[in-house]
């Protein structure tokens, strides 16, 4: 089962489907989103993944655990929302995220 995928860049969106089971960062490598350089290729180690969840989905996506590495990277980015920042490649699919929109942020200009 695919499901739609929002990415939001300013006023344009960026679609595709993907796979329930895949990651977010897999939907962001579809779409060749170069705001998501990716440069651990997933492995939850640099945070140029970093998307702000929309607001209207932000109490419907599988939490993130407060001691997870994951946190202790987005703390670092300069674009860090308490309640919107994840990291696409912590986020996996699933069918209930059908439609989910997520904003990009510029992770090229993170230190």
């Amino acid at each position: 089962m695919s499901i739609k995928i929002n990415f939001v860049r300013g006023d344009e969106i960026l679609t595709t489907t993907m796979s329930v089971g895949r990651t977010m960062l897999d939907a962001a490598k579809k779409l060749k989103i170069p705001e998501i350089p990716a440069i651990c290729n997933g492995s939850c180690n640099c945070g140029t993944c970093h998307v702000h969840i929309d607001p209207e989905w932000v109490d419907k996506i599988e939490p993130m655990d407060p001691g997870s590495m994951e946190l202790f990277m987005l703390e670092r980015s300069d674009h860090f929302d308490e309640k919107r920042s994840r990291l696409c490649c912590q986020m996996d699919i699933y069918d209930v995220y059908e439609g989910l929109t997520v904003h990009l942020v510029d992770n090229r200009q993170d230190k």
